[in-house]
């Protein structure tokens, strides 16, 4: 018996798109619902470790998701610079959030400006002891290692590859232009920089003069005061 096509039968809506459009416009779907969901779990694990952390994570809006999403990758990640221990927290927690294996290694002499003083943001002045407390709290003191230590001469061997990097450190021109020169060499895949904005000309100068004009490295990202490059392949 012959049946005629209903308003929404199978003729009526996919013959008027290909086959090909349709799966399309479901994949799409699909990865706006797992991008959203993805963009969660971060805000929850940010949340996360901003409550349990003595200190603060010593970020701005969007920073935080930005170091998760590039670090969240196999293989070592190194920081220089520490304060409270937030950044390295965070880069580890991604990655288990990843199920990937990898570690972090921080950076820090723990000498001088906040060390010396005291945060001004929470009035406390941090100190070694809270940096170890806080990896321990978050049962992370086999994953990451602490270097107590200048950031040049470099501390790690040359066949040490980190597969990503952030700057955060001496922010005067001449140092923040020896942590790139020390990393931009031996890092696979990212490198980041934190205070790249005009109330730190020492950081914007190197990123403007120097790494800009690299060959090697692109722009990948930047919100905030945060910028990120990319190796070229």
């Amino acid at each position: 018996m012959h049946r005629q096509n209903s308003p929404l039968s199978h003729s009526n809506i996919l013959d008027t798109a290909p086959m090909s459009s349709f799966n399309t416009w479901m994949n799409g779907e699909s990865a706006i619902k797992q991008g959203s969901r993805r963009s969660m779990e971060y805000k929850r694990l940010i949340d996360y470790a901003d409550k349990r952390l003595i200190g603060r994570m010593a970020l701005y809006d969007g920073e935080a998701e930005l170091i998760a999403k590039t670090v969240e990758i196999k293989g070592l990640h190194v920081e220089i610079g520490c304060l409270w221990g937030g950044t390295a927290i965070l880069a580890m927690l991604a990655k288990n959030m990843n199920k990937v294996t990898g570690h972090v290694v921080s950076i820090d002499f723990m000498l001088g400006k906040f060390w010396n003083s005291e945060d001004p943001v929470i009035g406390k002045l941090p100190t070694p002891q809270d940096v170890y407390m806080n990896m321990i709290r978050f049962g992370l003191e086999g994953d990451i290692s602490v270097l107590r230590c200048s950031s040049y001469p470099f501390p790690l061997a040359g066949h040490i590859k980190p597969v990503t990097a952030l700057i955060d450190g001496d922010h005067r021109e001449e140092g923040c232009r020896r942590d790139w020169e020390s990393l931009k060499d031996r890092t696979k895949k990212y490198i980041l920089f934190h205070d790249y904005d005009l109330y730190h000309p020492g950081v914007t100068g190197v990123v403007d003069e120097i790494v800009r004009a690299d060959e090697n490295w692109k722009e990948h990202a930047h919100i905030n005061t945060l910028i990120v490059f990319e190796r070229v392949e």
